[in-house]
């Protein structure tokens, strides 16, 4: 449907640049209240091969060139070329059958007919060039323009796609353990078993309606940050050291939804040792018109487990590229003891 508007468009422009040039030899053959429709006729009879290779090529010839079969484009327009340009010169032949006086000019001299017919057949050939010039350089124009708007659009659902995978990214294992360690905490403790629900039930909110939510905003994000905090609390053992520190009076501005939970998931997902000591750091500041956020961990030390997290970083890098473009900064630092990621987006992206 797009292209066939596209189509239209393009034919439109064709037909009002051609209508102009059609009208030109009326307002150039007007003296004082007359039209020399002699001349005009003359003019119209010279501009109508022109014409005629316009529409040829622009229905016709540009599908080779389309189709990227150059060779055969190039014989086709050459010989039309050469058969119009021909065509144009025995404008005078054309006058008679159509038994139209000639407009009074220099008669030539004699003996000159021949060099008259090859500057004709000359300049004939230069405006027959000139005119295909323009057809291609639009028609090329016009396709890169829908070329380049059907690969924004093919970004736009790319980038729809992934924010669908990122409101999806807490699997099913995390909801399953999460309710599992609810239930436990019902006869142990009931109202941390309560506030757990809570914060199940507001997580769950966001992913189910707010994850296409145009003003969810950076304290969303926060908030949604903490209640899956309190989440994985009740499920990691004691000796996990979590973090999370951000400004208070930070500016309430608009970001994409669910922009950060992947990389504090990942955090847990790779750097919680099944003993020992560990941790999750996470801290979110603006400066500069930016939102600094990172997220440090410790390593499990489980190298399979290592390598998933780095394509899950690089397809959240993906993600960050369709979002902000050149916008945005990404940093890793991978050392044998900790991982840490690094972002700063503007605080206005749109």
């Amino acid at each position: 449907m797009k292209k066939n508007k596209i189509f239209k468009r393009e034919n439109l422009v064709y037909l009002i640049i051609w209508v102009m040039v059609f009208a030109m030899p009326v307002f150039l053959s007007t003296g004082g209240n007359n039209i020399d429709w002699i001349r005009v006729q003359h003019e119209i009879i010279r501009i109508f091969p022109f014409f005629l290779i316009f529409l040829v090529n622009n229905f016709l010839f540009f599908r080779y060139f389309k189709n990227k079969k150059y060779l055969t484009y190039a014989v086709v327009v050459l010989s039309s070329v050469v058969i119009f340009s021909i065509l144009a010169s025995f404008n005078i032949e054309i006058f008679r059958m159509l038994d139209i006086p000639r407009p009074r000019m220099p008669r030539p001299q004699p003996g000159n007919g021949q060099i008259e017919f090859f500057n004709k057949f000359f300049y004939n050939v230069i405006f027959c060039i000139l005119v295909l010039g323009f057809n291609n350089a639009f028609k090329i124009m016009t396709i890169w323009f829908e070329d380049r708007r059907d690969f924004e659009k093919l970004q736009k659902e790319k980038l729809q796609v992934e924010l669908e995978v990122l409101k999806n990214q807490i699997s099913p294992h995390f909801l399953m353990n999460t309710l599992n360690n609810i239930h436990a905490l019902i006869d142990y403790d009931k109202e941390i078993a309560k506030e757990s629900v809570v914060k199940l039930s507001k997580l769950m909110r966001v992913l189910l309606y707010d994850s296409n939510n145009e003003n969810y905003s950076i304290r969303n994000e926060i908030q949604f940050l903490n209640d899956y905090l309190g989440l994985m609390k009740i499920r990691v053992h004691e000796n996990v050291d979590i973090k999370f520190e951000y400004p208070l009076n930070i500016a309430d501005v608009k970001i994409p939804p669910l922009l950060f939970v992947s990389f504090v998931e990942n955090a847990f997902k790779h750097g919680i040792k099944a003993n020992g000591d560990s941790y999750v750091h996470i801290v979110m500041t603006t400066q500069n018109d930016k939102i600094l956020f990172s997220v440090s961990n410790s390593k499990s030390g489980k190298t399979k487990e290592e390598q998933n997290s780095q394509i899950g970083l690089e397809n959240s890098r993906r993600r960050f590229d369709a979002i902000f473009k050149d916008n945005y900064s990404f940093d890793i630092s991978d050392n044998i003891d900790n991982f840490t990621v690094k972002i700063g987006i503007p605080l206005v992206w749109k």
